[in-house]
């Protein structure tokens, strides 16, 4: 067994609620909550509270982007004397085994990075969570129209989308092409399916860094290279299949922002991820065969939480 420390930190940048409900699990004496936001009432709203639950939080500059936000969770761990990180995003949940398996693995022969592959998606029971279809499909011009009814504001955006929905087509396409050669092809569900690096050596937290410009795909473009460093030798890395240990949810109720891109048909930033991943890419050397290395553990599973009891 390693003599090791442990700090789970959460990110947030809006939702409250998300954000208290996470110590239903998490220790409040092994965690910091990072806020990364444009808004200062939200900032505000979240110190005051910390301060009375007697939680650590670290306010940080945002410019409105995930990758900055992410950032100051590693420049933060790297400036502590904590060797391994758990990051959370505000708006998911870690459940009660996800705290303790990621502790039982940070004192048992610890990789540098832990995958969450097969991920564990909470929706509520609602089977239709109001995306909106594509701009080339041939529902759009209906959904535009009642949209365009029920808010007036959206008009210039749905019109842009629908008239230019060959470009964007063209992206998309490029897109899961891109996701089905990265997106760890054996170690995935499906292609489309979010890998999550969640654990970090202090190793790996000072070796990668999120890109501050995009606005969806910075965790995609690090998977992807932490992936690569794993082939080259240069990190061990590992997985935690979650659809079977159910670690981490991920919220579906709540709009994140890939989210809201969806309910909103906003697929403005599939180009910069597009050429984000050309760029990095022309560096991989990662084989269509390579897989990771499970977590293996013998601790007893702790009984999952449903997040819709918690809504309540």
């Amino acid at each position: 067994m390693q003599d090791a420390t442990l700090r789970f930190y959460v990110l947030t940048s809006r939702n409250f609620k998300c954000l208290k409900r996470q110590f239903v699990s998490l220790p409040k004496q092994q965690t910091t909550v990072v806020i990364n936001t444009l808004d200062k009432e939200y900032e505000k709203l979240v110190q005051d509270w910390c301060f009375r639950e007697k939680i650590n939080c670290v306010t940080t500059e945002s410019n409105g982007k995930p990758g900055k936000g992410k950032n100051a969770v590693l420049d933060h761990f790297l400036d502590s004397d904590y060797d391994y990180m758990v990051q959370i995003d505000g708006d998911d949940f870690l459940q009660p085994h996800g705290v303790n398996l990621y502790t039982w693995v940070a004192h048992n022969d610890a990789p540098d990075g832990i995958q969450i592959v097969y991920s564990y998606a909470w929706n509520g029971g609602l089977e239709d969570l109001g995306y909106a279809p594509f701009p080339w499909d041939d529902e759009f011009v209906d959904y535009m129209q009642q949209r365009i009814e029920k808010y007036p504001e959206t008009k210039a955006h749905l019109e842009y989308m629908y008239q230019n929905k060959a470009k964007y087509e063209a992206l998309y396409i490029t897109h899961t092409q891109q996701n089905a050669k990265w997106n760890y092809p054996r170690d995935s569900i499906h292609y489309m399916d979010c890998a999550r690096l969640i654990f970090y050596s202090r190793k790996l937290a000072g070796a990668v860094r999120f890109r501050e410009d995009l606005l969806i795909g910075e965790d995609s473009l690090v998977n992807y290279q932490v992936r690569d460093m794993a082939v080259k030798g240069q990190i061990k890395l590992s997985k935690v299949k979650d659809k079977v240990e159910k670690t981490y949810w991920y919220d579906l109720t709540n709009s994140g922002i890939v989210k809201r891109s969806q309910k909103e048909a906003d697929w403005e930033w599939l180009e910069a991820l597009n050429n984000a991943v050309e760029e990095e890419s022309k560096n991989w050397t990662v084989s269509e065969g390579f897989l990771l290395e499970q977590i293996t553990h013998d601790i007893q599973v702790a009984q999952h939480i449903d997040l819709g009891d918690l809504n309540e």
